[in-house]
Protein backbone atom coordinates (compact mmCIF):
# COMPACT_ATOMS: atom_id res chain seq x y z
CA UNK A 1 0.00 0.00 0.00
CA UNK A 2 2.77 2.40 0.98
CA UNK A 3 4.77 1.39 -2.13
CA UNK A 4 1.86 2.04 -4.45
CA UNK A 5 1.25 5.49 -2.89
CA UNK A 6 4.92 6.34 -3.38
CA UNK A 7 4.86 5.32 -7.06
CA UNK A 8 1.74 7.43 -7.60
CA UNK A 9 3.31 10.55 -6.07
CA UNK A 10 6.52 10.04 -8.07
CA UNK A 11 4.54 9.75 -11.32
CA UNK A 12 2.52 12.83 -10.44
CA UNK A 13 5.69 14.88 -9.84
CA UNK A 14 7.24 13.77 -13.14
CA UNK A 15 4.06 14.72 -14.99
CA UNK A 16 4.05 18.19 -13.49
CA UNK A 17 7.72 18.69 -14.38
CA UNK A 18 7.13 17.60 -17.99
CA UNK A 19 4.17 19.98 -18.27
CA UNK A 20 6.30 22.85 -17.02
CA UNK A 21 9.07 22.01 -19.49
CA UNK A 22 6.65 22.43 -22.45
CA UNK A 23 5.82 26.04 -21.45
CA UNK A 24 7.81 28.78 -23.23
CA UNK A 25 10.54 30.00 -20.91
CA UNK A 26 11.99 33.54 -20.94
CA UNK A 27 15.56 34.07 -22.04
CA UNK A 28 17.75 33.44 -19.02
CA UNK A 29 21.30 34.64 -18.39
CA UNK A 30 24.20 32.28 -18.76
CA UNK A 31 23.74 29.26 -16.54
CA UNK A 32 26.11 29.31 -13.55
CA UNK A 33 28.63 26.61 -13.06
CA UNK A 34 27.69 23.63 -10.95
CA UNK A 35 29.98 24.65 -8.10
CA UNK A 36 28.24 28.05 -7.78
CA UNK A 37 24.86 26.47 -6.97
CA UNK A 38 24.04 26.54 -3.28
CA UNK A 39 23.97 23.14 -1.53
CA UNK A 40 20.43 23.80 -0.30
CA UNK A 41 19.18 24.01 -3.88
CA UNK A 42 20.86 20.72 -4.81
CA UNK A 43 19.37 19.01 -1.77
CA UNK A 44 15.84 20.12 -2.63
CA UNK A 45 16.01 19.46 -6.39
CA UNK A 46 18.26 16.55 -7.49
CA UNK A 47 20.14 16.99 -10.76
CA UNK A 48 18.21 15.94 -13.89
CA UNK A 49 18.64 12.46 -15.26
CA UNK A 50 18.52 11.22 -18.85
CA UNK A 51 15.14 11.64 -20.52
CA UNK A 52 13.97 14.48 -18.27
CA UNK A 53 13.94 18.21 -18.82
CA UNK A 54 13.92 19.49 -15.24
CA UNK A 55 16.10 22.44 -14.24
CA UNK A 56 17.61 23.70 -10.99
CA UNK A 57 15.73 26.36 -9.02
CA UNK A 58 16.41 27.65 -5.52
CA UNK A 59 13.68 27.25 -2.92
CA UNK A 60 12.85 29.95 -0.40
CA UNK A 61 11.20 27.52 2.00
CA UNK A 62 11.90 28.05 5.73
CA UNK A 63 13.54 24.79 6.84
CA UNK A 64 13.63 25.81 10.53
CA UNK A 65 9.83 25.77 10.72
CA UNK A 66 9.86 22.18 9.48
CA UNK A 67 11.92 21.06 12.48
CA UNK A 68 10.07 19.25 15.27
CA UNK A 69 9.25 21.46 18.30
CA UNK A 70 11.52 19.31 20.47
CA UNK A 71 14.53 20.19 18.30
CA UNK A 72 13.70 23.93 18.33
CA UNK A 73 13.34 23.87 22.11
CA UNK A 74 16.71 22.16 22.38
CA UNK A 75 18.25 24.99 20.35
CA UNK A 76 16.49 27.58 22.51
CA UNK A 77 17.91 25.97 25.66
CA UNK A 78 21.40 27.23 24.70
CA UNK A 79 20.29 30.91 24.58
CA UNK A 80 20.58 33.43 27.38
CA UNK A 81 17.56 35.27 28.80
CA UNK A 82 17.90 38.34 26.53
CA UNK A 83 18.26 36.26 23.35
CA UNK A 84 15.39 33.95 24.28
CA UNK A 85 13.18 36.96 24.96
CA UNK A 86 14.10 38.49 21.57
CA UNK A 87 13.51 35.33 19.54
CA UNK A 88 9.89 35.29 20.70
CA UNK A 89 9.18 38.22 18.36
CA UNK A 90 10.13 36.31 15.16
CA UNK A 91 6.79 34.60 14.48
CA UNK A 92 3.86 32.96 16.23
CA UNK A 93 5.50 29.53 16.47
CA UNK A 94 8.68 30.94 18.04
CA UNK A 95 6.58 33.06 20.41
CA UNK A 96 4.77 29.98 21.73
CA UNK A 97 7.94 27.90 22.03
CA UNK A 98 9.97 30.74 23.59
CA UNK A 99 7.47 30.84 26.49
CA UNK A 100 8.09 27.19 27.37
CA UNK A 101 8.28 26.81 31.14
CA UNK A 102 11.01 24.16 31.06
CA UNK A 103 13.47 26.41 29.22
CA UNK A 104 12.78 29.44 31.40
CA UNK A 105 12.87 27.27 34.51
CA UNK A 106 16.43 26.23 33.62
CA UNK A 107 17.42 29.88 33.16
CA UNK A 108 15.74 30.86 36.42
CA UNK A 109 17.48 28.20 38.51
CA UNK A 110 20.80 29.07 36.88
CA UNK A 111 20.36 32.77 37.74
CA UNK A 112 19.27 32.09 41.34
CA UNK A 113 22.19 29.71 41.81
CA UNK A 114 24.64 32.34 40.61
CA UNK A 115 23.26 35.06 42.90
CA UNK A 116 22.85 32.93 46.02
CA UNK A 117 26.08 30.95 45.42
CA UNK A 118 24.72 27.56 46.33
CA UNK A 119 24.53 24.28 44.37
CA UNK A 120 22.14 24.37 41.47
CA UNK A 121 20.63 20.92 42.16
CA UNK A 122 19.48 22.01 45.61
CA UNK A 123 17.47 24.82 44.08
CA UNK A 124 16.08 22.63 41.32
CA UNK A 125 14.65 20.14 43.77
CA UNK A 126 12.68 22.92 45.48
CA UNK A 127 10.71 23.71 42.31
CA UNK A 128 10.90 20.51 40.29
CA UNK A 129 7.40 19.34 41.13
CA UNK A 130 5.78 22.63 40.10
CA UNK A 131 7.92 23.62 37.10
CA UNK A 132 5.53 22.20 34.51
CA UNK A 133 2.28 22.76 36.43
CA UNK A 134 2.33 26.56 36.13
CA UNK A 135 0.87 28.54 33.24
CA UNK A 136 2.89 29.31 30.11
CA UNK A 137 5.30 32.20 30.59
CA UNK A 138 5.32 32.02 34.40
CA UNK A 139 9.06 31.36 34.83
CA UNK A 140 9.84 33.87 32.09
CA UNK A 141 8.01 36.61 33.95
CA UNK A 142 9.59 35.57 37.25
CA UNK A 143 13.13 35.65 35.87
CA UNK A 144 12.75 38.97 34.06
CA UNK A 145 11.23 40.51 37.16
CA UNK A 146 14.06 39.15 39.30
CA UNK A 147 16.73 40.50 36.95
CA UNK A 148 15.03 43.88 36.53
CA UNK A 149 14.35 44.42 40.23
CA UNK A 150 17.94 43.60 41.06
CA UNK A 151 19.30 46.27 38.71
CA UNK A 152 16.67 48.83 39.75
CA UNK A 153 17.44 48.28 43.42
CA UNK A 154 21.15 48.88 42.88
CA UNK A 155 20.98 52.14 40.95
CA UNK A 156 18.07 53.54 42.96
CA UNK A 157 20.10 52.98 46.11
CA UNK A 158 23.11 54.70 44.55
CA UNK A 159 20.98 57.71 43.56
CA UNK A 160 20.35 58.45 47.24
CA UNK A 161 23.96 59.57 47.63
CA UNK A 162 23.51 63.34 47.17
CA UNK A 163 26.43 65.71 46.63
CA UNK A 164 26.36 68.43 49.31
CA UNK A 165 27.78 70.95 46.85
CA UNK A 166 25.53 70.51 43.82
CA UNK A 167 22.42 68.95 45.41
CA UNK A 168 22.40 66.31 42.66
CA UNK A 169 23.08 62.54 42.94
CA UNK A 170 26.85 62.19 43.16
CA UNK A 171 26.89 58.83 41.33
CA UNK A 172 24.88 59.88 38.27
CA UNK A 173 27.75 59.56 35.80
CA UNK A 174 28.83 56.22 37.33
CA UNK A 175 25.28 54.83 37.16
CA UNK A 176 24.76 55.86 33.54
CA UNK A 177 28.08 54.39 32.44
CA UNK A 178 27.64 51.13 34.38
CA UNK A 179 24.16 50.60 32.88
CA UNK A 180 25.52 51.41 29.39
CA UNK A 181 22.98 54.20 28.95
CA UNK A 182 23.31 56.35 25.85
CA UNK A 183 21.13 58.78 23.91
CA UNK A 184 19.73 58.77 20.39
CA UNK A 185 17.81 61.34 18.37
CA UNK A 186 15.13 60.64 15.78
CA UNK A 187 14.65 63.34 13.15
CA UNK A 188 11.42 63.60 11.18
CA UNK A 189 12.04 65.61 8.03
CA UNK A 190 10.93 66.01 4.45
CA UNK A 191 12.93 63.00 3.29
CA UNK A 192 11.57 60.62 5.94
CA UNK A 193 12.76 59.56 9.41
CA UNK A 194 16.42 59.30 10.42
CA UNK A 195 17.97 57.94 13.62
CA UNK A 196 21.39 59.03 14.90
CA UNK A 197 23.49 57.61 17.71
CA UNK A 198 25.54 59.87 19.96
CA UNK A 199 28.92 61.07 18.68
CA UNK A 200 30.36 62.71 21.81
CA UNK A 201 29.46 62.94 25.52
CA UNK A 202 30.83 65.35 28.14
CA UNK A 203 29.89 65.10 31.84
CA UNK A 204 29.99 67.93 34.38
CA UNK A 205 28.99 67.96 38.06
CA UNK A 206 25.34 68.74 37.28
CA UNK A 207 24.69 67.92 33.62
CA UNK A 208 25.80 65.97 30.57
CA UNK A 209 26.25 67.39 27.07
CA UNK A 210 25.55 65.01 24.17
CA UNK A 211 26.52 65.79 20.55
CA UNK A 212 25.46 64.24 17.24
CA UNK A 213 27.40 65.01 14.08
CA UNK A 214 28.12 61.63 12.44
CA UNK A 215 26.15 60.97 9.26
CA UNK A 216 24.22 63.12 6.81
CA UNK A 217 21.96 65.59 8.63
CA UNK A 218 19.02 67.22 6.79
CA UNK A 219 18.32 70.87 6.10
CA UNK A 220 16.93 72.72 9.09
CA UNK A 221 14.02 74.06 7.03
CA UNK A 222 12.93 70.48 6.30
CA UNK A 223 12.82 69.41 9.96
CA UNK A 224 9.41 68.85 11.50
CA UNK A 225 10.25 67.17 14.84
CA UNK A 226 13.14 65.98 16.99
CA UNK A 227 12.78 63.10 19.47
CA UNK A 228 15.36 62.36 22.15
CA UNK A 229 15.48 58.81 23.56
CA UNK A 230 17.56 57.25 26.28
CA UNK A 231 18.77 53.80 25.22
CA UNK A 232 20.52 50.93 26.98
CA UNK A 233 23.45 50.19 24.71
CA UNK A 234 25.06 46.77 24.34
CA UNK A 235 28.03 45.96 26.51
CA UNK A 236 31.30 44.90 24.92
CA UNK A 237 30.96 41.66 23.00
CA UNK A 238 27.16 41.62 22.93
CA UNK A 239 25.39 41.21 19.57
CA UNK A 240 24.49 44.55 18.02
CA UNK A 241 21.23 43.32 16.45
CA UNK A 242 19.45 42.73 19.75
CA UNK A 243 16.49 45.05 20.41
CA UNK A 244 17.24 47.86 22.86
CA UNK A 245 14.94 49.56 25.35
CA UNK A 246 14.24 53.15 24.29
CA UNK A 247 12.85 55.73 26.72
CA UNK A 248 11.38 58.93 25.27
CA UNK A 249 12.83 61.98 27.03
CA UNK A 250 11.55 64.86 24.91
CA UNK A 251 9.83 65.57 21.61
CA UNK A 252 10.20 68.99 20.00
CA UNK A 253 8.10 70.25 17.13
CA UNK A 254 10.29 72.38 14.86
CA UNK A 255 8.39 75.35 13.44
CA UNK A 256 10.30 76.60 10.43
CA UNK A 257 7.81 79.36 9.66
CA UNK A 258 9.01 81.34 12.67
CA UNK A 259 12.17 83.42 12.62
CA UNK A 260 14.83 81.67 14.67
CA UNK A 261 16.91 83.50 17.24
CA UNK A 262 20.63 82.79 17.07
CA UNK A 263 22.59 82.70 20.32
CA UNK A 264 26.03 82.76 18.69
CA UNK A 265 27.90 82.32 15.43
CA UNK A 266 31.31 82.26 13.77
CA UNK A 267 32.36 82.31 10.10
CA UNK A 268 31.03 78.73 9.57
CA UNK A 269 28.19 77.91 11.97
CA UNK A 270 25.19 79.58 13.62
CA UNK A 271 23.68 78.28 16.89
CA UNK A 272 19.89 77.96 17.19
CA UNK A 273 18.60 77.17 20.71
CA UNK A 274 15.41 75.08 20.83
CA UNK A 275 13.36 73.91 23.80
CA UNK A 276 14.53 71.50 26.53
CA UNK A 277 18.24 72.21 26.14
CA UNK A 278 18.54 71.13 22.48
CA UNK A 279 20.68 73.26 20.16
CA UNK A 280 21.11 73.15 16.39
CA UNK A 281 24.35 74.08 14.68
CA UNK A 282 23.58 75.26 11.12
CA UNK A 283 26.06 75.86 8.31
CA UNK A 284 25.99 79.50 7.28
CA UNK A 285 24.40 80.10 3.89
CA UNK A 286 23.09 76.55 3.38
CA UNK A 287 20.62 75.90 6.25
CA UNK A 288 22.02 72.36 6.51
CA UNK A 289 22.34 71.04 10.05
CA UNK A 290 26.02 70.67 10.98
CA UNK A 291 25.46 69.14 14.44
CA UNK A 292 22.83 68.71 17.14
CA UNK A 293 23.57 69.13 20.83
CA UNK A 294 21.53 68.41 23.98
CA UNK A 295 22.41 69.59 27.49
CA UNK A 296 20.67 67.31 30.03
CA UNK A 297 20.40 68.27 33.69
CA UNK A 298 21.12 65.53 36.24
CA UNK A 299 17.75 66.03 37.96
CA UNK A 300 15.79 62.77 37.30
CA UNK A 301 18.12 62.06 34.37
CA UNK A 302 18.59 58.35 35.15
CA UNK A 303 14.85 57.81 35.57
CA UNK A 304 14.06 59.73 32.38
CA UNK A 305 16.65 57.72 30.44
CA UNK A 306 15.41 54.32 31.66
CA UNK A 307 11.82 54.35 32.89
CA UNK A 308 9.96 55.86 29.94
CA UNK A 309 8.65 54.00 26.91
CA UNK A 310 9.32 54.49 23.23
CA UNK A 311 6.37 56.90 22.93
CA UNK A 312 5.73 58.18 26.49
CA UNK A 313 8.25 59.96 28.74
CA UNK A 314 8.80 59.18 32.40
CA UNK A 315 6.48 61.30 34.55
CA UNK A 316 6.78 61.23 38.37
CA UNK A 317 3.50 61.24 40.25
CA UNK A 318 2.61 64.68 41.57
CA UNK A 319 -0.53 65.47 43.59
CA UNK A 320 -1.50 69.04 44.50
CA UNK A 321 -3.32 69.41 47.81
CA UNK A 322 -2.87 73.02 48.95
CA UNK A 323 -3.37 76.29 47.13
CA UNK A 324 -1.93 78.74 49.66
CA UNK A 325 1.68 79.41 50.56
CA UNK A 326 3.23 81.67 53.15
CA UNK A 327 5.88 83.72 51.28
CA UNK A 328 7.83 84.40 54.49
CA UNK A 329 8.15 80.63 55.01
CA UNK A 330 8.86 79.72 51.40
CA UNK A 331 11.63 82.25 50.74
CA UNK A 332 14.21 81.28 53.35
CA UNK A 333 17.47 79.33 53.02
CA UNK A 334 17.39 78.67 49.30
CA UNK A 335 20.54 77.68 47.39
CA UNK A 336 21.64 78.40 43.82
CA UNK A 337 24.39 76.46 42.01
CA UNK A 338 25.48 78.03 38.70
CA UNK A 339 27.80 76.22 36.31
CA UNK A 340 29.09 77.77 33.09
CA UNK A 341 30.66 75.28 30.70
CA UNK A 342 30.87 74.23 27.07
CA UNK A 343 30.95 70.83 25.30
CA UNK A 344 34.56 70.14 26.33
CA UNK A 345 35.43 71.98 29.58
CA UNK A 346 34.13 73.76 32.69
CA UNK A 347 34.38 77.56 32.83
CA UNK A 348 32.94 78.65 36.20
CA UNK A 349 31.22 76.87 39.09
CA UNK A 350 29.67 78.92 41.92
CA UNK A 351 27.38 78.05 44.83
CA UNK A 352 25.34 80.74 46.57
CA UNK A 353 23.76 79.85 49.92
CA UNK A 354 21.65 80.90 51.66
CA UNK A 355 19.44 82.95 49.37
CA UNK A 356 16.99 85.07 51.36
CA UNK A 357 14.20 87.22 49.96
CA UNK A 358 12.01 89.62 51.93
CA UNK A 359 8.39 90.33 51.21
CA UNK A 360 9.18 93.76 49.72
CA UNK A 361 11.36 92.05 47.07
CA UNK A 362 8.34 90.31 45.49
CA UNK A 363 7.48 92.39 42.45
CA UNK A 364 5.25 91.76 39.44
CA UNK A 365 4.65 88.15 40.47
CA UNK A 366 8.36 87.29 40.77
CA UNK A 367 10.60 86.57 43.74
CA UNK A 368 13.98 88.26 43.39
CA UNK A 369 17.30 86.99 44.76
CA UNK A 370 20.55 88.91 44.34
CA UNK A 371 23.49 86.76 45.54
CA UNK A 372 26.06 89.10 43.91
CA UNK A 373 25.40 92.85 43.90
CA UNK A 374 27.12 95.71 42.09
CA UNK A 375 27.75 97.66 45.27
CA UNK A 376 29.63 94.90 47.14
CA UNK A 377 32.99 94.71 45.35
CA UNK A 378 34.17 91.91 47.65
CA UNK A 379 31.68 89.57 45.96
CA UNK A 380 33.14 90.20 42.50
CA UNK A 381 35.25 87.27 41.31
CA UNK A 382 37.38 86.54 38.20
CA UNK A 383 36.28 83.97 35.63
CA UNK A 384 39.24 81.67 35.09
CA UNK A 385 37.87 79.80 32.08
CA UNK A 386 37.54 81.02 28.51
CA UNK A 387 34.01 82.11 27.59
CA UNK A 388 33.55 80.35 24.27
CA UNK A 389 31.65 77.51 22.60
CA UNK A 390 33.93 75.03 20.73
CA UNK A 391 32.25 72.73 18.22
CA UNK A 392 33.31 70.07 15.75
CA UNK A 393 31.96 67.81 13.03
CA UNK A 394 33.50 64.90 11.17
CA UNK A 395 35.83 67.17 9.17
CA UNK A 396 35.65 70.72 10.56
CA UNK A 397 35.80 72.43 13.91
CA UNK A 398 35.49 75.95 15.28
CA UNK A 399 35.05 78.12 18.37
CA UNK A 400 32.19 80.60 18.88
CA UNK A 401 33.15 83.56 21.06
CA UNK A 402 31.04 85.03 23.87
CA UNK A 403 28.78 81.97 24.06
CA UNK A 404 28.60 78.96 26.39
CA UNK A 405 26.24 76.59 28.24
CA UNK A 406 24.64 77.32 31.61
CA UNK A 407 23.47 74.71 34.12
CA UNK A 408 21.44 76.20 36.97
CA UNK A 409 20.19 74.33 40.04
CA UNK A 410 18.02 76.08 42.64
CA UNK A 411 17.47 74.10 45.87
CA UNK A 412 14.77 74.83 48.43
CA UNK A 413 15.22 75.02 52.20
CA UNK A 414 15.29 71.19 52.38
CA UNK A 415 18.02 71.06 49.71
CA UNK A 416 15.61 69.52 47.22
CA UNK A 417 15.74 70.49 43.49
CA UNK A 418 13.38 73.37 42.88
CA UNK A 419 14.33 74.84 39.48
CA UNK A 420 16.76 73.07 37.10
CA UNK A 421 17.96 74.55 33.81
CA UNK A 422 20.51 73.48 31.17
CA UNK A 423 20.64 75.74 28.14
CA UNK A 424 22.98 77.63 25.78
CA UNK A 425 23.43 81.32 26.61
CA UNK A 426 25.16 84.24 24.92
CA UNK A 427 26.87 87.40 26.17
CA UNK A 428 25.36 90.73 25.13
CA UNK A 429 26.92 94.15 25.50
CA UNK A 430 25.45 96.17 28.37
CA UNK A 431 26.13 99.42 30.16
CA UNK A 432 25.94 100.37 33.85
CA UNK A 433 27.19 103.89 34.71
CA UNK A 434 28.19 102.89 38.24
CA UNK A 435 30.35 100.01 36.98
CA UNK A 436 31.95 102.24 34.37
CA UNK A 437 33.24 104.50 37.15
CA UNK A 438 34.70 101.52 39.07
CA UNK A 439 36.11 99.34 36.29
CA UNK A 440 36.05 101.47 33.14
CA UNK A 441 35.88 98.37 30.95
CA UNK A 442 33.50 96.66 28.54
CA UNK A 443 30.41 95.23 30.19
CA UNK A 444 28.46 92.14 29.17
CA UNK A 445 25.16 90.58 30.23
CA UNK A 446 24.31 86.88 30.31
CA UNK A 447 20.52 86.56 30.26
CA UNK A 448 18.31 83.46 30.41
CA UNK A 449 14.50 83.48 30.69
CA UNK A 450 11.66 80.95 30.59
CA UNK A 451 8.17 80.57 32.07
CA UNK A 452 9.56 79.68 35.52
CA UNK A 453 11.97 82.58 35.94
CA UNK A 454 15.04 84.34 34.65
CA UNK A 455 18.76 84.66 35.40
CA UNK A 456 20.95 87.72 34.78
CA UNK A 457 24.73 87.67 35.21
CA UNK A 458 26.85 90.80 34.65
CA UNK A 459 30.50 90.63 33.56
CA UNK A 460 33.27 93.11 32.77
CA UNK A 461 36.26 92.47 30.54
CA UNK A 462 39.54 93.44 32.24
CA UNK A 463 42.10 94.10 29.51
CA UNK A 464 45.08 94.23 31.86
CA UNK A 465 44.28 90.74 33.15
CA UNK A 466 42.83 89.41 29.89
CA UNK A 467 39.88 87.81 31.64
CA UNK A 468 36.27 88.41 32.65
CA UNK A 469 35.06 89.38 36.14
CA UNK A 470 31.62 88.44 37.48
CA UNK A 471 30.15 91.58 39.10
CA UNK A 472 26.43 90.81 39.47
CA UNK A 473 23.96 87.92 39.70
CA UNK A 474 20.18 88.25 39.84
CA UNK A 475 17.71 85.33 39.98
CA UNK A 476 13.96 85.89 39.58
CA UNK A 477 11.49 83.03 40.17
CA UNK A 478 7.79 83.07 39.35
CA UNK A 479 5.43 82.96 42.33
CA UNK A 480 3.29 80.44 40.42
CA UNK A 481 6.28 78.13 40.25
CA UNK A 482 6.95 78.68 43.95
CA UNK A 483 3.38 77.84 44.98
CA UNK A 484 3.27 74.75 42.77
CA UNK A 485 6.52 73.46 44.26
CA UNK A 486 5.26 74.10 47.79
CA UNK A 487 2.08 72.09 47.08
CA UNK A 488 4.16 69.20 45.72
CA UNK A 489 6.28 69.18 48.89
CA UNK A 490 3.14 69.11 51.05
CA UNK A 491 1.66 66.25 49.02
CA UNK A 492 4.85 64.21 49.55
CA UNK A 493 4.71 64.67 53.30
CA UNK A 494 7.34 67.38 53.81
Amino acid sequence: MATGRGEFLRSLRQGVEMAQSRKPRPVKPKRPRAESVKPTCLATHPPPTAGTSTFLSCSHENYIERLPPEVILKIFSYLDAASLFSVGFVNRQFHELADDNAVWYELYTREISRKQRRPRLVIMTDFLTTAQETSSGFWKMLLLREMGCLKDTIWKKELKNISPYTGMPAQTEHILRSLHVGWEITLTHKGGISLFEQSQVFFTDSSVTVCWYDGVLPRSKHLSSIQLHGVVRHAGGAPQDKPRWRSLMSKIEVHTDESWKFCGSDHLVKLVPLDEGITLGIWRGTWIVAFIMATLHFHKLVERSLLGSVSCPYMPMEISLYDDVDPDYALQDYTAVILLHNPVRRIMHQRYSPLVCRRDNIRNGFVQFRPVSFSNISEHIPVLGKLSFPWKTERLHGDIKKCCLMTLTVLDQDQRPFWCVSSPVSFLRSRCPMMEEIYGSEQFLLWYQDAKGEVKMNFVWMREFQQYFLIGVQIRISMDKLKRHFRERESEGY
